[in-house]
């Protein structure tokens, strides 16, 4: 069989015709949904254990809901309904937007919300994800938990079989927890002052507003580019961002022409910033050297202490798995 590839990235299954953002994920879930009732009625024995699914009646995708904007997907019997909120990364609904879903469960007997992302159940419990929205159940699950879920179904029809086993192993190859070393964050100090290859921004302003970050290839900074990025200042983690997209330049006025320097020497990273993530408690530097740059993983970044704490027991767990930072 010949080696496809789509702009140089292998294509493995049909879904990897989409890609790799939030809506491709979605979609693909939903497209599993609509072509596997094995996988509906495994969902909703998940979601609602003990109860008599009912009759199938739709699978949507991005619906409009007025007042609440689009749902990811809705999955709806005769008698059940559940909103299913799909995230990339280490992201998680506020408890605004999962209450613009209630009154639209609330018509159902029974209605729940779903809550997928990467982050670990254990993270994901309350305060961080509510149990409840408007009297509607809040349900988490991970996903690593729904390919588990997707590859325990045994449907009958082969054509069903190759949906299931082709979504399996697209929503592998997005799993970046799957190994120690993707869920690790690289973690800079940003700086309040306009310096003069930021100017007329100030480096902190590049990131919050703009949702950029640029830095040198290598030298003390990555080699590759990271998943995650995280940013320190005023003594703290401030926030952590999946790293969206990115880009190779010769100056930085290529990525933002804004910028007074037309420096070019070393290339350049330019990352393209996802929402943030914002500690729930107080992580501070933890006796860093100011600039220091250093890397954690994300579980550990987010609820450790100190950054050094997050950096010290990230480096003992790879240890541990007989890996290594780089």
């Amino acid at each position: 069989m010949a080696h496809l590839t789509l702009h140089g990235r292998t294509v493995r299954t049909v879904f990897d015709l989409l890609g790799k953002s939030e809506n491709d994920l979605t979609y693909s879930l939903g497209w599993g949904l609509a072509q596997s009732d094995s996988l509906v009625q495994h969902v909703l024995a998940d979601v609602f254990p003990g109860e008599a699914a009912g009759d199938v009646q739709a699978v949507r995708l991005q619906e409009f809901i007025p007042g609440g904007g689009f749902t990811d997907i809705e999955l709806e019997t005769d008698r059940l309904a559940v909103i299913l909120e799909a995230k990339v990364g280490w992201s998680l609904p506020g408890i605004k937007q999962l209450e613009k879903y209630a009154p639209r469960l609330h018509e159902a007997a029974i209605g729940r919300i779903l809550v997928l992302s990467e982050c670990t159940p254990e993270f994901a419990a309350p305060p961080r994800l509510p149990e409840e929205v408007a009297g509607i159940a809040v349900i988490y699950r991970s996903w690593p938990q729904i390919v588990r879920l997707v590859e325990s179904c045994n449907p009958s029809g082969h054509a069903e079989k190759r949906v299931l086993r082709e979504l399996g192993t697209y929503l592998r190859g997005l799993m970046t927890m799957q190994n120690h070393i993707s869920n690790l964050v690289y973690v800079v100090a940003l700086g309040r002052d306009v310096q003069p290859w930021s100017a007329p921004y100030t480096p902190i302003e590049i990131v919050v507003n703009k949702n950029l970050y640029f830095c040198p290839i290598g030298n003390g900074y990555p080699k590759q580019p990271p998943n995650y990025l995280g940013f320190r200042w005023a003594g703290k983690l401030q926030q952590v961002r999946h790293v969206d997209g990115y880009e190779v330049l010769a100056k930085a006025k290529d990525g933002i022409p804004e910028l007074v320097s037309e420096e070019e020497g070393t290339r350049l990273w330019l990352f393209s910033l996802g929402e943030p993530i914002v500690p729930s408690n107080l992580v501070r530097t933890g006796n860093l050297f100011r600039a220091q740059r250093i890397e954690a993983a994300i579980d550990l970044l987010l609820t450790c202490e100190t950054i050094r704490e997050a950096r010290d027991k990230t480096q003992e767990r790879l240890a541990a798995a007989g890996e290594a930072l780089s």
